[in-house]
Parts: structure tokens; C-alpha cells; sequence
């Protein structure tokens, strides 16, 4: 049985010691309590309580006197260890699911943010490379996209609909065809990082990436750019990023294996496999959000130019929003750092403050309105181009439709039910806060008399 050792020599007895004078003085009692972690007899709470304190102590002065160091990275990893021992059979809140896309997710995309721009500048230069592929050689397209579908495409042509390949099928059929094959793509994304590392990951995208090069290089060369552009990026913006995110999750997942740095080959697995299987779960959304565009909304391309881009516009704007944007300002906001808590702080600038506020308050409303805004604006859309081409789906598409729009209509409700909830505890807070004022008041006045 394992028992917390007081510290003998408090690291403030010494403030100026050296990295290596810090690690002989320490590291023996940090290898007993991973011992006693790993042998689980740390479950009393008064142990485990005593444990995290020590700790915690021992990370503050490494992130003083020794900050980015490998110290630091090992002591944030073990106090992460007993704070989730103590916290481990704490029951999770039923808005675990919304506030793991509101705030785990984005935090979590945060540390990948140099993954996803890897994966992001492999996957622009394999498309110019199959851009000048295609360019210079006819029958490379061919080769990168089969014999039948090129001549599929070439017989659309003949026939005024170069983009007919997205009508082939029916509606529902193609949509879960398309969702699971795109879910098929990123899980590959995923396992080449676990195998090959980030050789895998850019194997694949860049097969992926020469794909869509040649493809659109083929349609511009025979003079369909335009349409090819605004038919294919109804769905190709979150289809393509899909990608892009799975590969930085591949990529962080090989690095866990492959390079675990100051870890233990066990716990730096454990904890990449946790992050990659993080952010499969939350492409699941995405993944199908797009698998919808590109089975009910690509195939009406009679669609008016204005209402296309304003599909492909605000696809990006919210990949671009919620993937790289939103993570940045969380930082900014957790550690009040960055222009807008600048503005706040230095020259108190109420629209950064309100900007701050809203990133910090209760996103749970937010995200049940823009998800109960998707279901029933998509499946509006679709009816609408029915209506207008005087086409009619099948009836799978119908019940479909209605399921999405029953999703949306809830969304609201539950949305509308937390607003009340978050009013009735600000005016508990507000009435509590008066009424303190009111005590002080009152005793002041008591004291003056």
C-alpha cells in the first residue's frame, strides 16, 4: 500500500535552482504517486486530495521558472491524472452532449491547430498537382477517376447536364450512400495515422486532393467551370474539411504512438486515441450535414446562381467560424489574452466585453437554435426546388424530411425552456445581490449612527 510522502523541501525554499536540481530533488516522489496511481490504491479522497495539492504545487513552480519545458508537460499531465481519479465517478450533466460541441470539441480543435494546417497545405498543393496532372496529360483523369465515370460525365455534356451524375440516383438512397462513404474516408484518415503517422494521413489526402484537382481541371477544360464550381461546393466545403479534420486527427493519433515525448508509451496512446475519437464523434454531424447537401440540395443545378453561393458562402464562413475561429478566441477569452480582451481590459470597450461575455456564457441556446434553424431550413429548401421543377421525390424523402423537421421544432422548444431557466437564476442572482446591497447598506448605516 502506497502512502503520500510530505515534501520534504518546498521548491520556494529555492526559487532560482536549476531544471536538473528540480527533477533529482522530486522525481522519486513523482514516480511513487504514478506508482500509486497505476495500482489504483490512491481511491480515498483525503489521499488523492493531499496527492493533487503537492502537485499542483510542484506544476505552478515549473511554469514559472521553467515554462514549455518537458518538466511542465509531465506535471500537467499527472495532476490531469488525479483530477480526473477524483472527478471520475462524478455524474455528467444531461447538456454534456451540447457543451461537447459548444466547448470540448472547439478547445480540442484548438491544440490540433497545427495538424489541421498541415493536413490543409498538403491537400492545396495535391490539387494543383492534379490541376497541371490533368493539364499536361489527357488520359490522366482517366486514371484518377475510372473509365465510367469520366464517360458518364462526358455523355452529360452531350446531353446540356455536365453535373448529371449527382441525378442518378434517388434522393434518400444517394444521401446515405454518400454519409457513409464519407464516413469510410475519414475512418482511413484516422487508421493511416495510426499505422504510418502523417506519411498515411498525407498519402490520403493528397489522393484525395489530386481527385478533386483533375476533376475540376476536366470540366474547365471543356467549359463548365461556373457550374462545375457552384454545383460541386454545395456539398464539397464541408465535405473536403471533413477530410481535412479527420487527417489532423490521424495525425495527432501517429504522433501518440509513434512519438509519445515525455509520456509513457501507454498514457500518450490512451490520451491520442481520446482526442481522435473526439473528434470522430463530433464529424458525425458534419459528415452527414454534407452527405444532405450533396444528396437532396446539389442535384437541383437549375438552381439560381444567388441561392448556390449563398449555400457555399455560409458553409465556409461557418467551417472557417467554428473549426479555426472560435477555438482562437476561447484562449483569448480563458487566458485574456488577444485584441479583444485588450479592448476590454485597457480601454473598456463594451462591445468587447459583450463579445467576451457572450464566448464565456451559456452557448447551449445558441447551438439548439442554429441546429433547430438547419432542420427545418434544409428540408425546406429541397421542397422548394421540387416545387420550382416540378419534380417529386421518393417517399422515403418525405418521412425523412418530416423526421428532421420534428428534430428542429424540439431544438427550439428545449432552446426556449433553457432561456427561461437562464433568466429565473440571473433574476435569483440579481434579487440576491440587491438584497446583499441592501444588508451592507443597512449596517453602514448602523455604524455611522
Amino acid at each position: 500500500m502506497f502512502s503520500v510522502k510530505l515534501v520534504l523541501s518546498s521548491p520556494s525554499d529555492n526559487p532560482a535552482m536549476k531544471e536538473i536540481t528540480f527533477l533529482k530533488q522530486n522525481h522519486q516522489k513523482w514516480q511513487e504517486f504514478e506508482a500509486m496511481l497505476n495500482s489504483g490504491s490512491g481511491g480515498k479522497p483525503d489521499v488523492l486530495a493531499d496527492l493533487f495539492v503537492q502537485l499542483t504545487d510542484d506544476l505552478s513552480y515549473a511554469r514559472t521558472f521553467y515554462p514549455n519545458s518537458n518538466t511542465e508537460q509531465y506535471l500537467n499531465g499527472l495532476a490531469a491524472r488525479v483530477h480526473q481519479e477524483i472527478y471520475k465517478n462524478k455524474k455528467e450533466r444531461r447538456s454534456r452532449l451540447v457543451t461537447f460541441w459548444t466547448n470540448e470539441f472547439p478547445d480540442l480543435m484548438g491544440k490540433q491547430r497545427g495538424n489541421l494546417f498541415l493536413t490543409f497545405l498538403i491537400f492545396v498543393l495535391s490539387v494543383f498537382v492534379g490541376v497541371i496532372s490533368a493539364h499536361h496529360d489527357e488520359t490522366f483523369v482517366r486514371v484518377v477517376l475510372g473509365d465510367a465515370y469520366v464517360d458518364k460525365t462526358l455523355q452529360n455534356m452531350l446531353d446540356n447536364d455536365p453535373l448529371g451524375i449527382y441525378k442518378s440516383e434517388n434522393q434518400f438512397s444517394m444521401f446515405l450512400f454518400i454519409a457513409l462513404n464519407n464516413a469510410r474516408v475519414a475512418l482511413f484518415c484516422v487508421l493511416a495515422g495510426l499505422i504510418f503517422c502523417w506519411v498515411g494521413v498525407a498519402f490520403l489526402q493528397f489522393t484525395n486532393g489530386v481527385m478533386l484537382g483533375s476533376f475540376m481541371y476536366f470540366l474547365y477544360d471543356h467549359g463548365y467551370i461556373h457550374e462545375a464550381t457552384l454545383t460541386v461546393w454545395i456539398h464539397g466545403t464541408l465535405e473536403i474539411w471533413c477530410i481535412l479534420v479527420s487527417g489532423a486527427a490521424g495525425i495527432a493519433l501517429g504522433r501518440a504512438v509513434w512519438f509519445p515525448g515525455p509520456w509513457p508509451w501507454s498514457e500518450s496512446v490512451k490520451r491520442g486515441g481520446r482526442d481522435a475519437l473526439k473528434i470522430g464523434f463530433a464529424l458525425i454531424p458534419f459528415i452527414f450535414l454534407a452527405a444532405f447537401f450533396e444528396g437532396f440540395v446539389t442535384r437541383y443545378t437549375m438552381m439560381n446562381d444567388m441561392g448556390r453561393w449563398a449555400i457555399i458562402l455560409s458553409s465556409l464562413a461557418f467551417v472557417l467560424w467554428y473549426f479555426v475561429l472560435l477555438p482562437i478566441f476561447r484562449e483569448w477569452r480563458e487566458h485574456q489574452f488577444g485584441p479583444l480582451a485588450y479592448l476590454a481590459n485597457k480601454h473598456n470597450s463594451k462591445f468587447a466585453k459583450k463579445i467576451l461575455k457572450a464566448l464565456g456564457g451559456d452557448q447551449r441556446i445558441a447551438f439548439m437554435y442554429i441546429l433547430g434553424t438547419l432542420c427545418i431550413v434544409l428540408p425546406t429548401i429541397n421542397l422548394i426546388m421540387q416545387i420550382v421543377t416540378e419534380t417529386k421525390a421518393e417517399s422515403m424523402t418525405y418521412w425523412f424530411f418530416g423526421l428532421v423537421t420534428s428534430i428542429g421544432v424540439s431544438c427550439f422548444i428545449f432552446g426556449s425552456i433553457w432561456i427561461g431557466r437562464t433568466e429565473e437564476k440571473d433574476l435569483t442572482i440579481e434579487r440576491k445581490s440587491t438584497s446583499k446591497s441592501a444588508d451592507y447598506e443597512r449596517k453602514a448605516r448602523a455604524v455611522k449612527a
